[in-house]
């Protein structure tokens, strides 16, 4: 707002949808109008002008600034308030404050509701609060529906955003079309747009850095010693980010922590890899926790548990009223707390849609020859457990005593093949920094093969070999 504008709006006086602040000494005062503005029709508060009107300005420091910010955050619920600073003469500001219509009107500004009457802001009748109470409610608008506070669409990440459309075209629940749609375009399709405005879901989905604002958008994740939280960490992280970068970092986590059991069929060449947890029900079981969380509780966020005996995925938020435990294992109707979420998961084809992401967790275990996974309720939250077909103790304690027996050579080409897939004797003597003739490498690799840890595939030199029990 330049000051040509301001002016306009100075010679109109104070109305309804007007307040002058002579500076921010009357800061406190300013928000009550912001807050009841919120609760009409909207409005500008100009800080720096006088009762009657004079434009007289005032100095704005980092200091200012912080201020401001700080009454923004009194304001609830949550809301974006634009906040301008027009430069006039000497140095000085015209600080604007830009207040829309509140959606969730009632709001409240230090645990107080606010109303405009004529010129004047006043506290609001008991009356008047409970009436925008239940009209709240009949909208139904939930959190992830509410604007997001400080974000455009700069600030997303627009390769994923991409990905999501790619993956969408790919399993034929997005036109092809939409690849040649713009970035808005596509967040418009998706209903991550109000009124022009990011809402909360599409920074949950795609915030290239959720920090400060969005800090809720987080996992935490441990490895236990033991199989319950008393014993030591194994690792410990935490990770901040975007519903896709979450995802990434859980996977990886489990990936390095979780045990794979490989062996082979009777009359097969082709190795079976079994792990502790089918990657794809971790996945499931990721997704509907982001999709159902309780993101209105700041202070929680997701967790992801490894125990010598099961893996742990929790999120704050227990299953809506619609649902009990024993629905869970068997086909259901689905109640996503965060619709626009899961939309967006159903048409990147990651999801079904159709409430059956539980009763796939447990086809994914029970294909997989591990234990069906258990849902349960505890803390204000929800959570699956995968239960290992062995505890990882019982599984790592016989490897280690055979790691005992090899020499230093044997146990560094447990190394080189726990980090590839598949290789040949060239490619493992390349790897030692003082390599053997090949001769004693073979006689290497048949010890190593007798004690079960790794395997073979081909014959003479197109031999490939690869570990058994990762280590």
């Amino acid at each position: 707002m330049d000051i040509n504008q301001i002016t306009a709006i100075v010679q109109q006086g104070e109305s309804h949808n007007i307040e002058f602040k002579k500076s921010t000494a009357q800061l406190k005062s300013a928000f009550e109008t912001a807050c009841a503005f919120l609760n009409g029709q909207g409005g500008v508060v100009l800080m720096g002008v006088s009762d009657k009107g004079k434009i007289i300005g005032q100095s704005v420091t980092d200091n200012t600034r912080q201020e401001i910010a700080r009454e923004i955050k009194k304001i609830e619920p949550s809301v974006f308030i634009d906040v301008d600073y027009a430069p006039i003469e000497n140095n000085k500001f015209i600080i604007v404050l830009e207040v829309s219509i509140g959606h969730h009107a009632p709001y409240i500004y230090a645990g107080r509701p606010y109303e405009r009457i004529q010129s004047s802001t006043v506290s609001m009748s008991q009356h008047l609060y409970e009436q925008l109470l239940v009209r709240r409610g009949q909208l139904n608008h939930t959190w992830e529906e509410q604007p997001a506070q400080g974000y455009g669409l700069d600030l997303l990440d627009h390769e994923e955003i991409r990905r999501t459309i790619k993956e969408g075209v790919d399993n034929h629940r997005i036109s092809v079309e939409v690849l040649q749609y713009d970035i808005k375009q596509i967040l418009s399709n998706f209903n991550l747009l109000r009124d022009n405005q990011l809402i909360n879901a599409a920074v949950v989905l795609y915030a290239k850095d959720v920090l400060p604002n969005y800090a809720h958008c987080m996992i935490r994740m441990a490895r236990f010693m033991g199989v319950d939280k008393s014993g030591d960490f194994m690792d410990n992280q935490r990770v901040y980010g975007n519903a896709f970068h979450l995802m990434l970092a859980a996977h990886e986590f489990a990936r390095r922590h979780l045990p794979i059991a490989s062996f082979f069929e009777p009359g097969k060449m082709q190795r079976i890899d079994q792990p502790a947890v089918p990657p794809l029900a971790l996945r499931e079981a990721l997704l509907n926790a982001i999709a159902h969380r309780d993101y209105t509780n700041r202070s929680a966020s997701l967790a992801l548990s490894i125990f010598d005996d099961r893996l742990e995925i929790w999120s704050n938020g227990e299953l809506t009223r619609e649902l009990t435990i024993d629905d869970l294992r068997k086909a259901h109707q689905s109640y996503p707390r965060n619709e626009k979420m899961a939309t967006v998961f159903y048409k990147r084809g990651w999801v079904e849609g159709w409430g059956t992401g539980t009763v796939r967790m447990l086809g994914y275990c029970q294909k997989n020859g591990t234990p069906d996974p258990e849902f349960i309720e505890y803390s204000g939250g929800f959570a699956v457990v995968f239960h290992f077909k062995e505890p990882m103790g019982e599984i790592l304690k016989p490897v280690k005593n055979l790691l005992l027996e090899l020499t230093p050579r044997q146990k560094k080409i447990i190394e080189i093949l726990n980090s590839e897939e598949e290789m040949k004797i060239k490619d493992i003597i390349q790897r030692i920094k003082e390599p053997p003739a090949e001769r004693t490498l073979r006689d290497d690799l048949a010890v190593l093969k007798k004690k079960g840890f790794i395997q073979s595939s081909g014959h003479a030199r197109t031999t490939t070999w690869f570990i058994i029990k990762k280590t």
